[in-house]
């Protein structure tokens, strides 16, 4: 499915006039987004262990200040997952007040 997304892309963006370096730049961002969005809610064992280094101080605070569309800042429901990415460790999970899915990262 998402093989057919990115020729759609690559033909608008070339029928739009788009250079072909743009165009392989956005095709690369989307298929990143893509699999960030597939792997929510999947805790990685290695980002784990680099996340239970962090200080309880630092863990609690991150855990308790993230932001939520709904509620502004919020707290992580129980439940959250770990990963790491190219912007570090990242948390990901729903908001304590109202279910929202939220992400927050840390370096």
């Amino acid at each position: 499915m998402n093989e057919e997304k990115y020729k759609r892309m690559e033909a608008e963006f070339r029928a739009d006039g788009v250079d072909e370096n743009t165009i392989m730049r956005l095709i690369r961002e989307e298929t990143e987004k893509d699999e960030f969005v597939m792997n929510f809610g999947i805790t990685d064992v290695a980002a784990y262990k680099e996340w239970r280094l962090f200080p309880e101080e630092t863990r609690r605070i991150l855990l308790n200040n993230a932001f939520c569309i709904n509620c502004m800042v919020t707290s992580f429901a129980p439940g959250y997952a770990v990963r790491k990415d190219k912007f570090g460790i990242v948390l990901e999970g729903v908001c304590s007040k109202c279910g929202e899915r939220i992400a927050r990262t840390s370096y």
